[in-house]
């Protein structure tokens, strides 16, 4: 089990599991018994008749399966069932709505059911030619990393590269509290996607929109969006900023060895208006030899780098068993 249940009850751990969309829990016989027809009724409370699940509803598969595997685990166990989990089942399986391509997951930071950051996202991994319409694993590494180490944010400009969907900057400027968040990318549906999800999650801020750069502002956060395609030769030109960021961040964005080159130009061009710049990019490596050109793309371009530990999550949860490099970067001096 993950440092981040730690000390819940099985209660809260549900709960965690239907908000995260995860379906692969074990309940064991002390878990079973704690499960009383009052902590059922909590659990009911939480993710039926919940305000936030029911404006931003998690997949119909899902809780359908979710709402299955919990009643046979009580069932088998002997444990009364509550009227409204059979209710709950049945309303789901009677809902012949297809499920949409977007789904909904409610990511709680830490152990406070008071911090939630609500992502809409991609069941797929690539949707119109992009996989940025999806939270991937590194985002949840990095984002750890950074609650960890807020005050590296704090009062700062951050500019993410290769946003997705969201996540990562939204998590930093809701908790981490830097003077601006900068989210970017490439592709019309993911800066649209972005848009939604800072929508969701500051649902006050101010919208402006200039030169295809939107701007979401309340008397706490500046987030902005932006459109930046590594391989346009004139990036650092279109990028419409006062001055360089104090720090770039980026999640899973070496996969793609035809985008080394491109994203290693990126963070030259700004280490060239701004040598003093931090740059965090966290990594999960799904092939060895794709990440270690990346490396060797950095050490042509005289930028070096070391490696970042963060053994185990901590206020959000990934999996520590992948192999994975969280990697600061700046250049040689």
């Amino acid at each position: 089990m993950l440092n981040t249940q730690d000390g819940l009850d099985v209660y809260k751990r549900l709960v965690r599991y239907y908000y995260n969309g995860f379906l692969n829990f074990v309940l064991n016989d002390e878990d079973i018994s704690a499960l009383t027809w009052s902590k059922q009724q909590e659990l009911l409370q939480s993710i039926v008749h919940c305000s936030l699940i029911k404006k931003y509803p998690v997949n119909n598969e899902f809780s359908r399966l979710y709402f299955k595997k919990l009643i046979s685990c009580l069932e088998k166990a002997g444990q009364e069932v509550h009227d409204e989990l059979y209710i709950g089942l049945c309303n789901i399986m009677n809902n012949t709505s297809d499920d949409n391509l977007f789904r909904y997951r409610h990511h709680i930071i830490g152990n406070d059911f008071n911090n939630i950051i609500t992502i809409k996202e991609t069941k797929n991994m690539v949707v119109n030619g992009t996989t940025g319409m999806k939270t991937w694993e590194a985002a949840f590494m990095l984002v750890d990393w950074a609650l960890c180490n807020q005050g590296v944010f704090r009062d700062k400009t951050v500019f993410e590269l290769g946003s997705g969907v969201g996540f990562t900057g939204i998590v930093i400027s809701k908790f981490c509290k830097p003077r601006e968040m900068i989210l970017s990318d490439c592709h019309d549906d993911v800066l649209k996607m972005i848009s939604d999800n800072i929508e969701i999650n500051f649902p006050n801020m101010t919208v402006k929109e200039v030169n295809n750069c939107k701007s979401f502002v309340n008397e706490k956060h500046c987030l902005g969006t932006m459109n930046l395609d590594w391989n346009n030769d004139n990036n650092m030109e279109n990028i419409a900023l006062k001055k360089p960021p104090d720090i770039i961040i980026g999640a899973d964005i070496v996969y793609d060895p035809s985008l080394l080159l491109p994203l290693c130009n990126v963070i030259q061009d700004f280490l060239q208006s701004n040598n003093n710049i931090e740059i965090y990019i966290a990594s999960v490596i799904r092939n060895e030899a794709t990440f270690e050109t990346f490396l060797s793309i950095l050490d042509t371009k005289g930028l070096t780098y070391h490696k970042l530990q963060q053994e185990e999550s901590v206020f959000v949860e990934w999996d520590n068993t992948i192999q994975r490099c969280l990697l600061k970067i700046k250049m040689l001096s």
